[in-house]
């Protein structure tokens, strides 16, 4: 069925036909419930009219609400997983690379495609089986309907259960494809449009976030703080030009520790850019590392630096830079006791997530 939520016309048309056939479903279905109770007249007599009512609505229920659940599985839609596909395909060092950084947004939260590779394996084990047993099927459906003959006829003197074990066979065949049927429609025109219009608003809210960056760059006033303007260059990814108005303001004050701080974490940066050798990331990592020196020097009593260096060590080598990274952080740790929860989450010490002594430290 076509449904086009954008044009405004096709849009309304979509969204009538859709409301007209969810309408027919739940017309059947009454029609289907109706059904039922005509059949449970004949036992008015006996008393067993709600008895055989209640156990063909269960039934009817039971084979509904399993049709949806099948239909829902073979209509959900994939999600493209090129941009997961990408992040994987980045040197592990430049995913993590951004987060000693406070307050720098993040892109790495990515849909959950657990929910599609469930339900392509289950269609793919259903119809599989389904083809491998077809010859059984209408076996297990005699079957059930022999187990549901006595709910349906309780009273045996009634006369044979033939008539309770047809009503039982339609009863499970008309609601298992009516379910299946509002299942697989719901799923592909709501829950689908559903799915696009929340990853339509992610990606107009990265757009709005990506130009709000733009902006801050190219109308920010010339007299505004220099490092104002090094941090926005900085989130527009424009590392040259951050590095350059960091350089003038050490070049005017050399002794300017935070600026030391943001040019170390430039440097990290341009060390996971796309195309940096392993021996230019692993120099610029070490320059990276010495700036970081230079402002634990100007700055004593700030944890910050020192927690930068910890991350950039691990980053560059961990085996033999392990007990120097875990001291830092331990001197971090006393000097802004706040950074200990940072580093549990912080991706650039994801090497250590798993070792007892960082466990220990961070705890």
């Amino acid at each position: 069925m076509a449904h086009n939520r954008d044009g405004k016309g096709k849009g309304r048309n979509g969204d009538e036909q859709s409301k007209l056939f969810l309408n027919a479903m739940v017309i059947l279905a009454l029609i289907g419930c109706f059904s039922i109770l005509l059949y449970s007249l004949r036992f008015k007599a006996s008393g067993e009219l709600l008895h055989v009512f209640g156990v063909g609505v269960l039934v009817a229920g039971a084979a509904l609400l399993s049709g949806f659940l099948l239909g829902f599985i073979f209509a959900i839609p994939r999600v493209d997983g090129k941009k997961g596909e990408d992040k994987i395909a980045q040197p592990a060092g430049a995913q993590a690379g951004e987060s000693c950084e406070q307050g720098a947004p993040s892109d790495s939260v990515q849909p959950n495609g657990n929910l599609v590779e469930i339900s392509d394996w289950l269609t793919k084990i259903i119809v599989g089986v389904g083809l491998v047993e077809l010859h059984s099927i209408p076996g297990k459906l005699g079957e059930w309907s022999y187990d549901l003959a006595p709910g349906l006829q309780p009273a045996y003197g009634a006369g044979p259960l033939m008539g309770a074990q047809a009503a039982g066979l339609a009863i499970l065949i008309f609601f298992f494809t009516l379910g299946f049927l509002a299942g697989y429609v719901w799923t592909v025109i709501y829950f689908q449009f559903d799915l696009r219009r929340q990853f339509a608003q992610m990606k107009q809210q990265k757009d709005e976030l990506q130009q709000f960056k733009q902006a801050a760059v190219e109308f920010m006033p010339a007299k505004a703080p220099v490092m104002l303007r090094a941090e926005a260059s900085i989130s527009a990814n424009k590392l040259g030009e951050a590095m350059a108005i960091i350089d003038e303001a050490l070049k005017n004050d050399p002794q300017n520790g935070f600026a030391l701080i943001t040019k170390a974490r430039i440097l990290k940066r341009q060390a996971f850019q796309p195309g940096q050798s392993p021996s230019d990331r692993e120099a610029l990592l070490h320059q990276a590392i010495a700036c970081s020196d230079q402002a634990i020097a100007l700055l004593p009593d700030k944890g910050e630096p020192i927690y930068n260096k910890a991350c950039y060590q691990a980053l560059l080598d961990l085996n033999g830079l392990k007990g120097e990274v875990l001291a830092n952080l331990e001197f971090a740790f006393r000097l802004n006791p706040a950074l200990r929860q940072d580093a549990r989450a912080d991706d650039d010490l994801g090497s250590l997530r798993q070792d007892a002594d960082f466990i220990r430290l961070t705890t």
